[in-house]
């Protein structure tokens, strides 16, 4: 018998299917991120609140981030990662949160304001944003 027929009667009968292309590369940090997060973001905010206001600074950046699961209970901090451009905000699994599915920040506005905002959650980033508004 050919062999190329009994190759094809062999995988016929196994159910064996046409191998799949790889999936694409990812990094470290990224593949982490994805397979480990229980977090996801399913909408994010940030503006400068440029009105003065007592007991608070003159002009302060708010980042608003809604989870897509409504009962995810996670805190927000500042990472050492920051840098002038980039605002790198770390998610954390809490066991407790003031609103559960909701993550609220807030610091002084700098001079020169942030480019990006970056989510990262257990070293990987997860969603970042670029529009930061001005609110008077």
């Amino acid at each position: 018998m050919n062999r190329a027929i009994l190759v094809a009667s062999f995988a016929a009968v196994s159910g064996c299917v046409a191998p799949q292309p790889p999936p694409p590369p990812v990094s470290a940090g990224q593949a982490l991120a994805q397979y480990t997060c229980p977090h996801r973001i399913a909408e994010a905010h940030a503006w400068v609140n440029m009105m003065p206001a007592i007991n608070r600074a003159s002009r302060s950046l708010v980042v608003d981030i809604r989870l897509a699961d409504q009962t995810d209970t996670a805190v927000i901090l500042r990472s050492a990662a920051s840098t002038g451009d980039t605002l790198v905000l770390e998610i954390r699994t809490s066991p407790v949160a003031p609103i559960p599915g909701h993550l609220a920040y807030r610091e002084p506005a700098p001079e020169q304001l942030y480019k990006r905002i970056s989510f990262f959650c257990r070293g990987g980033e997860i969603a970042s944003i670029t529009q930061i508004d001005k609110v008077y």
